[in-house]
């Protein structure tokens, strides 16, 4: 990729996976790129568990070995829902160019590899509290503090802000650019304990619960263990984090059969899962990347490569540096997101695993042996994080949604 446009110098705030992956590919066209951000990280991060469309990016950075060295292969992902199933995806069976495998990650290793590979490119990291100033009604710069941190790094301003503080979301809280949120107002609470059952080694696990749903992530020596619930649920198991993690462990009829008898390992970490879109992306002098742009439930683990992939959709875009490529990085940035806020709806409301069950009831008819190969390679692609970036592969998961519950009440199947 080479620098083509105008944009010579780039800030970048925050410095989180998408920061780090855009720093990386701009240094490496030749762009003077510098990373502002005051290092303070949480015990834990959501987001432990990559999709094989992640894989092509760890090798594009040349990082996937570092990456294998201190991860656990995933290989594919398993979906519990008690007495109505349980459905397996396993990525040996994806076709294309897509990798048949992906990694559950310890988010601190990874986060300060893909910052390492950034410097190692030739991007400055400014270890600084960073301040945007508003410079009339749709600019913002770097305050004269912030700036002087980086020294003679930069000469005057940089020529574009982008900002990857994640939910922070520091430039669209000064410009005050308005947002759509998703219908979900729930709790996410996790830690890390030593171990649970597992159906499938190295599977990550998402388990309906009484009410709500569960992750368990096996990682290296532990097993990452989340609990996606209705925040007005809460209250009732406890005044703190700790306390509610704990009972739910031990309280919910599901959780207690697979990781009741769990020892937790870590703090507990409570994180509010609303789901957002920004109506913007880009203005003038700056644009949006990673969570800032926008955010969605963890449900397919998606979150990781939505914003990796914003992250080198954006390089491209700034080494163009055109209106119409910036134009058309927020219309594909914000088409991503509402597609995956569509995805995750057929898992709430029960109609994508009803669907799947429909097709278990139905796997001796020959019309359904005739077309599975054909449905099962495109709606795999939801699993590997493909699916919202193929038209058809949404279009076909769109019919069967409305055409392929057969006389499957999805209610049954719904999360609670």
């Amino acid at each position: 990729m080479k620098n083509r446009g105008n944009i010579k110098s780039v800030a970048i705030v925050g410095g989180g996976p998408a920061a780090s992956v855009l720093a990386t590919q701009l240094a490496r066209a030749g762009v003077k790129t510098a990373i502002f951000f005051k290092p303070k990280r949480a015990p834990l991060l959501v987001g432990e568990s990559l999709v094989p469309a992640v894989i092509l990016m760890l090798r594009e950075l040349g990082i996937e070995d570092q990456v294998r060295a201190f991860s656990m292969v995933k290989p594919g992902a398993t979906f519990n829902f008690g007495g109505l199933g349980s459905f397996s995806f396993f990525f040996e069976q994806l076709t294309g160019n897509m990798a048949r495998y992906a990694y559950n990650v310890p988010r601190d290793r990874f986060d300060d590899l893909l910052l390492e590979t950034a410097q190692a490119a030739g991007a400055r990291v400014v270890e600084v509290a960073v301040t945007l100033e508003r410079d009339g009604a749709e600019r913002v710069k770097l305050s004269r503090e912030t700036l002087a941190a980086a020294g003679d790094f930069f000469v005057g301003d940089p020529d574009l802000i982008v900002d990857a503080t994640g939910r922070v979301r520091l430039l669209p809280k000064l410009l005050e650019i308005p947002s759509e949120r998703g219908p979900r107002e729930d709790a996410a609470l996790f830690a890390h304990v030593d171990s649970t059952a597992l159906d499938y080694a190295g599977h990550v696990h998402t388990t309906r619960l009484d009410h709500g749903w569960s992750w368990r992530i096996p990682l290296p020596g532990r097993v990452s263990v989340g609990i996606v619930i209705g925040a007005k649920h809460l209250p009732k198991f406890g005044a703190t984090a700790e306390e509610r993690f704990d009972n739910l462990l031990r309280n919910d009829s599901v959780l207690r059969t697979v990781a009741g008898e769990a020892k937790r390992l870590t703090p507990v970490m409570e994180y509010a899962n609303y789901q957002l879109v920004s109506t913007r992306v880009v203005g003038p002098g700056w644009a949006l990347v990673g969570d800032t742009a926008g955010f969605i439930d963890p449900v397919f683990s998606s979150g990781l490569f939505i914003g990796m992939h914003s992250a080198m959709h954006l390089a491209e875009t700034i080494c163009e540096g055109t209106p119409e490529a910036f134009q058309k990085y927020q219309q594909e940035v914000i088409h991503h997101l509402k597609t995956w806020h569509e995805i995750v709806s057929y898992y709430y409301d029960g109609r994508l695993f009803a669907c799947f069950r429909v097709g278990q009831m139905l796997r001796n008819n020959f019309l359904v042996k005739l077309c599975f190969p054909h449905m099962n390679k495109h709606m795999g692609r939801v699993f590997s994080g493909a699916a919202s970036s193929s038209p058809y592969s949404m279009g076909l998961l769109r019919f069967a949604m409305k055409y392929g519950l057969k006389n499957e009440d999805p209610r049954a199947m719904r999360i609670r």
